[in-house]
């Protein structure tokens, strides 16, 4: 064996066996994060974005995509659809990108933490993003927890090289920061902030030759990042040499090819939202339905009305900062406002993307809860730093059980969509068919049934009507009927339909009469809480019925055309219709620029599962 790995394995032992035992307890933090990440991935109820995600990342392994044209990145479904042929597709497969990354983040919190405030307030951070509500809930089939972990491991890195001068840790910060632009585009904003933070840096430590120094190592930084900002530029000019039109958000930033895009986006939500100015200073934001409240206020409450301990700690730390004269992380948390958080809170409100706003208040926190323990034990010598930690643990656990402002519902009762996940892999054969109820939201029906012959109730007599076109005898299929039995499942638009829902109602009559119930599926609905062993009988929202009806088989081949989802055919598969942003590259340099690109986004999915030996690596080096 080599040295190198015999230190390695050195180093590793003496987490359990030092008498410091810092590590271990990071180790420890982590391993409950990544169970309660793993509980919330299952149980947390599904968002129209979940299902609109998810959905894309069925077989991305297999598109071919450079980006999709809502995010203009890709790492992040290149990931999910390699956890979807670990685990299957299904609600654990789909967030377990933000499970793995977000409690490796626990990780690096306490060494990003240690660089400013020491290894004690390190740990306390580790513990409060472990426990961190707000985190927790957000374990869904988003990038941001994905993304975050990247970016701030390249803020890490970048925060090291500044007290280091060695060009090669700066080129790995870029290249980190690089992946989370890869996984979302927004991610590209730290880099200026960080940029802000080394020339006040370097200023504070050499006056004289602060600005060549800043601008020489900064540009490294930006080489690394650059890299993986290539595939989205690629993807983006080959598209408009060929068809004349871009994807969303670079149509939305850059005006070109509008004519085009419009015809292709105007429908989405994100089309031509632009800042808000006077609603993110004074209130009254578009972004908020006209809300009196201002928009970055708005945007603060997210975390403070879901992990109120980071939030509150972290303003005592604030002013324990000035008192102690430790600013730095104060300039560089200003960078990141000013270049992150404004933008943001200024265009967009949902809770998800102020996943960041915690790796700026958990380690003002964590100082702040560093300086009460002191305090405490000054004056009650038995209160040990486990003391603390596990009352803000248990804490967490029973705030968990609540509803709360701007994130999902809720961590200890497993969703309804997960559940009929579950029932559909476990008990419906493939060649069955299944009709789901129109007023189940689209995106819920593409998301629960990936995989088998489906179809919308409202298609129905479509595919009964080419059955009876095709010759041939008619076969008994397995059927299965899903009624959404609140009436509306998800569109909230069904109370002004009546029409609608009463051709509904009409369709489950007629299963019921020739049909038996093989499955009832409840969940927590609207309850204002829900903790273990809690059930609520009354919120039953799918009831499953099981006939055989006559059916030419080929006539199932109907259902494909309806796999269409945000303008993907589902799993993007060609023989449903036509993927519309699939370029045709026009020369060699074309060709060559495209197999680049796509060979940058196989090394981003490399480097992302690197990333986490890497920090390993770093905490169990780190002195």
């Amino acid at each position: 064996m080599s040295d190198g790995y015999n230190k390695f394995l050195d180093k590793t032992l003496d987490i359990f066996f030092s008498k410091d035992k810092s590590k271990l307890y990071v180790f420890l933090a982590f391993i409950f994060g990544l169970i309660l990440r793993i509980v919330s991935a299952i149980n947390t109820r599904v968002s129209a974005d979940d299902m609109h995600f998810s959905v894309h990342a069925i077989n991305f392994l297999n598109s071919g995509k450079l980006v999709v044209y809502d995010q203009s990145a890709s790492l992040w479904y290149y990931l999910t659809d390699i956890f979807y042929n670990l685990f299957g597709i299904g609600q654990i497969g789909s967030r377990f990108s933000a499970v793995l990354f977000g409690s490796f983040s626990i990780i690096l919190i306490y060494l990003l933490t240690k660089e400013f405030f020491g290894k004690k307030t390190g740990l306390i951070s580790a513990f409060l993003l472990a426990f961190s509500p707000f985190h927790i809930k957000n374990t869904l089939s988003e990038m941001d927890n994905t993304a975050m972990f990247f970016v701030m491991l390249g803020v890490l890195l970048f925060v090291k090289s500044l007290k280091s001068e060695k060009k090669l840790p700066y080129f790995l910060s870029g290249v980190f920061l690089g992946l989370g632009i890869l996984t979302k585009v927004y991610a590209l904003l730290f880099a200026p902030a960080l940029v802000f933070y080394a020339f006040y840096y370097n200023y504070n430590k050499n006056k004289t030759d602060f600005i060549k120094k800043t601008i020489k190592y900064s540009f490294i930084f930006l080489v690394g990042a650059f890299i993986f900002a290539i595939p989205s530029l690629t993807h983006n000019y080959l598209l408009y040499k060929d068809k004349g039109f871009t994807d969303l958000i670079y149509a939305n930033a850059l005006g070109i090819g509008n004519e085009k895009a419009t015809e292709l986006y105007s429908w989405d939500s994100g089309w031509g939202h632009g800042a808000d100015w006077k609603g993110f200073f004074l209130g009254g934001s578009m972004h908020l339905g006209g809300l009196k409240m201002p928009s970055s206020i708005y945007a603060l409450l997210l975390i403070f009305y879901n992990d109120p301990i980071s939030f509150l700690f972290a303003l005592f730390g604030i002013l324990l900062c000035f008192r102690q004269k430790k600013k730095e992380f104060l300039v560089l948390s200003l960078g990141v406002l000013i270049f992150v958080f404004v933008y943001l809170a200024s265009r967009i409100l949902l809770a998800k993307h102020y996943v960041f706003l915690l790796y700026l208040f958990i380690p003002l926190a964590g100082l702040g809860l560093t300086s009460l323990h002191d305090k405490i034990k000054l004056k009650y010598k038995f209160f040990r730093l486990r003391h603390l930690l596990l009352i803000i643990c248990l804490f967490c656990i029973v705030f968990l059980g609540f509803k709360t402002f701007g994130t999902l519902e809720h961590f200890y009762t497993e969703s309804s969509v997960g559940q009929m996940i579950d029932y559909k892999n476990e008990v419906i054969p493939d060649d069955a068919f299944v009709i789901a109820d129109s007023r189940i939201y689209r995106g819920e029906i593409h998301w629960m049934f990936a995989g088998k012959n489906y179809i919308e109730s409202s298609y129905l007599s479509e595919v009964a009507r080419v059955s009876d076109e095709i010759a041939g005898e008619k076969d008994r299929i397995e059927t299965y009927f899903v009624e959404c039995v609140i009436d509306d499942c998800g569109w909230g638009t069904i109370a002004n339909q009546p029409e609608f829902n009463q051709t509904a109602e009409t369709l489950v009559e007629y299963f019921k009469k020739d049909s038996i119930v093989v499955k009832e599926i409840y969940d927590s609905g609207t309850s204002d809480f829900a903790f273990p062993f809690y059930s609520n009988k009354e919120n039953l929202r799918f009831r499953v019925y099981k006939t055989e009806i006559l059916l030419n088989r080929e006539a199932l081949q109907i259902t494909k055309l309806a796999k269409v989802w945000f303008l993907y055919p589902i799993g993007w598969d060609e023989n449903i219709q036509p993927i519309f942003d699939k370029y045709t590259t026009k020369n060699s340099f074309d060709d060559l620029l495209d197999n680049l690109a796509h060979f940058i986004v196989y090394i981003a999915i490399a480097l992302a599962f690197i990333s986490l030996i890497f920090l390993l690596k770093n905490l169990v080096y780190d002195d």
